[in-house]
């Protein structure tokens, strides 16, 4: 079978095709021939070997599949040949083929194309994740989401209005909060015009909000802190913005938060059980159009190295998904 496979990690050069042999799976797992693939800044930043802790060599990008099950390990019954699932996956998933782990596989209804189902593992399943199962936004609180311009912040708004939570968005430009507006977003601010702690402040009458849902990291995280309501709670879900960052410890003392680190990945390792129905639930969703995941653009296998390209100017407001079997 063909895959993209990296000898080493020093970025997109060390990228190659390959024909490989398909793996076989194990006991509790599911070789899924695999119809389509999303990619993130994730796989880049493990291709590049800054992204911790460190996949094991040779290496092939990608964390979430949809596709059809080919064969299953002894101990799955729940999953048979045929079937059709959206899966997490520890890497591996640019490939034809790659194993998953049964309790991480959720059934895809025949009407969700592949290029749909593959973009919600990661950003719809890991946003409700963090949102629902680690920092327990309730409906009737306030979340603020951070980079609501991307494809990781609009997720995050969708999944927390859906959990009746009061949203505040900011992203940059007209455009980027008309499209956070039109996938649920109560308000839009854009900290560029004012400091974000007065402008949450003017929308909350000084009171905070309860959960700040951010991807971004940098100045922004450090900005969010000082929006936060007592007891409120802040997801660090990862760093768009390009700089790891400092950690307030002073703010969240002052207002008795809790600070949580949500690396997708290791929280579907850490909670399958919750991970496995954060998927299902988010398929659910997409297939009753409670939730619009939207694809920004789309790859085949063959020109995969362009799409880590397109990634990397972090201007999708939608999925990037590469293409790789057939489209059913």
């Amino acid at each position: 079978m063909k895959a993209l496979i990296a000898q080493r990690l020093s970025g997109l050069e060390a990228l190659a095709a390959d024909e490989v042999s398909a793996p076989t799976p194990g006991p509790g797992e599911v070789l899924i021939g695999v119809g389509a693939a999303g990619l993130h800044l994730a796989d880049i930043a493990a291709l590049s070997g800054e992204r911790h802790p460190r996949p094991d060599l040779p290496f092939t990008p990608g964390l979430e599949v949809a596709g059809l099950v080919a064969a299953v390990g002894t101990d799955v019954t729940a999953l048979k040949p045929g079937d059709r699932v959206a899966a997490f996956v520890d890497w591996g998933g640019l490939a034809e083929g790659v194993v998953a782990k049964a309790s991480l596989c959720a059934i895809i209804p025949d009407g969700m194309a592949f290029s749909i189902a593959a973009s919600l593992p990661v950003a719809y399943g890991g946003a409700l994740l963090a949102l629902r199962d680690r920092a327990r936004l309730g409906a009737g609180e306030t979340v603020l989401v951070l980079g609501a311009g991307g494809n990781a912040g609009l997720a995050a708004v969708e999944i927390a209005k859906r959990l009746g939570a009061r949203v505040i968005a900011v992203a940059s430009g007209e455009s980027r909060g008309s499209e956070a507006i039109e996938r649920g977003a109560d308000e839009v601010v854009d900290s560029s015009s004012r400091p974000l702690s007065e402008s949450v402040a003017a929308l909350t009458n000084n009171g905070g909000v309860d959960v700040v849902f951010d991807p971004v990291g940098g100045d922004a995280f450090e900005m969010a802190l000082l929006t936060l309501a007592n007891g409120g709670r802040v997801i660090s879900s990862g760093f768009a913005g390009g700089r790891i960052p400092r950690i307030n410890m002073s703010a969240l003392y002052a207002r008795d938060a809790e600070l949580i680190s949500a690396n997708t990945p290791l929280t579907v390792k850490a909670l399958p059980a919750l991970a496995q129905k954060a998927l299902a639930d988010v398929i659910a969703w997409t297939a009753g159009a409670k939730i619009s995941p939207r694809i920004a653009a789309q790859f085949t296998l063959a020109d995969a190295k362009p799409a880590f390209n397109y990634v990397k100017g972090r201007r999708n407001t939608g999925a990037v998904i590469v293409t790789i079997g057939k489209e059913t």
